[in-house]
């Protein structure tokens, strides 16, 4: 079974990601059973989130806090895409840079031209509508 914690931030915002994530694994990878994610809601400046593989099913997200609605699951569902390309193998971080699908990228590229960072975007909004009808019902069903 998957664990899935949530530390940092308002409830309310710990009770949303925590659909959130639910939800990415549910959809984007129903098969897997075996995924430790452990993600802080915290003060961030650079970023609204970030995703740091520790190995194929142990990952930590980094999600900004005091975000709106939207874009605290679209940064949910963005940073979850992370975690199906590393649980794929489609990313695979190396030395001086990373692998997507068996082609290396050097740590110089432009952050808007990687590969992976498209994917995550193309899908994020996609995600994030879908996500948000699904959680809302949830907690308007409660």
């Amino acid at each position: 079974m998957n664990n899935i914690i949530v530390n940092g931030g308002k409830r309310s915002e710990r009770d949303i990601v925590e659909h959130a994530v639910h939800w990415c694994v549910q959809k984007m990878m129903p098969k897997i059973k075996t995924l430790d994610i452990e993600v802080t809601i915290l003060k961030l400046d650079d970023a609204f989130g970030y995703c740091l593989c520790e190995d194929k099913r142990t990952f930590q997200l980094d999600i900004k806090k005091g975000l709106t609605l939207y874009d605290l699951i679209s940064t949910v569902c963005h940073e979850m895409t992370h975690v199906k390309q590393y649980v794929r193998g489609e990313l695979k971080e190396v030395n001086y840079g990373a692998k997507w699908k068996g082609k290396l990228f050097k740590d110089s590229m432009a952050y808007a031209k990687m590969p992976w960072e498209k994917e995550a975007f193309d899908l994020e909004k996609e995600l994030t509508f879908k996500c948000f009808e699904e959680i809302s019902f949830t907690f308007h069903n409660q």
